[in-house]
């Protein structure tokens, strides 16, 4: 069994390999956030075993980032662990002495976290749920922006042109 960790990154991710003994089998991989980076990624996994049933996956949760490399990997049938950044730092603070913090660090980190198991998944929402609850909070911004122009057009013209309100009976009709 490998255990694997993938830092996450807007624009390229850090992946890092152990095996069960705790050794590290590589290190500081990097690959895009691209389709190709995720090809580039199986490619080196599939390189130790063809099987993704020789493979635990751990990663954090970090904004939306990883979103894409899960839905990737999730499609080659590979063992996915999501993360809460909070359990990551605890071990971090729990193994690490010097305090260090960079993508290989926390590649191999986490790789650790996954082989001894102690972490609690983040709960994950349905694909429909998820989409639903996007579109909602992307729903309640575009709303409170609007209202936010809304004041400030009204502040202008209060400033610009007071008589407004005698001559308009509505503003953004």
């Amino acid at each position: 069994m490998f255990f694997v960790d993938i830092d996450i990154g807007k624009n390229n991710h850090v992946a890092s390999m152990m095996d069960e003994s705790g050794k590290v089998v590589f290190k500081a991989f990097s690959f895009p956030n691209t389709s190709d980076g995720g090809h580039s990624l199986f490619s080196k996994l599939a390189s130790y075993s063809p099987s993704p049933d020789d493979f635990e996956i751990g990663m954090e949760a970090t904004g939306h980032y990883w979103l894409s490399v899960y839905s990737f990997l999730f499609e080659k049938k590979f063992l996915l662990h999501v993360i809460n950044p909070i359990q990551t730092d605890g071990w971090r603070r729990g193994t690490e002495i010097r305090k260090r913090k960079n993508d290989i660090i926390d590649s191999v980190l986490i790789a650790d976290l996954i082989r001894y198991g102690q972490f609690i998944e983040t709960r994950l929402a349905d694909e429909d749920l998820f989409s639903l609850r996007s579109l909602t909070r992307f729903r309640t911004y575009l709303m409170e922006s609007i209202s936010d122009l809304k004041r400030k057009v009204v502040c202008v013209l209060d400033q610009v042109f007071p008589e407004y309100q005698s001559i308009f009976s509505h503003i953004f009709d």
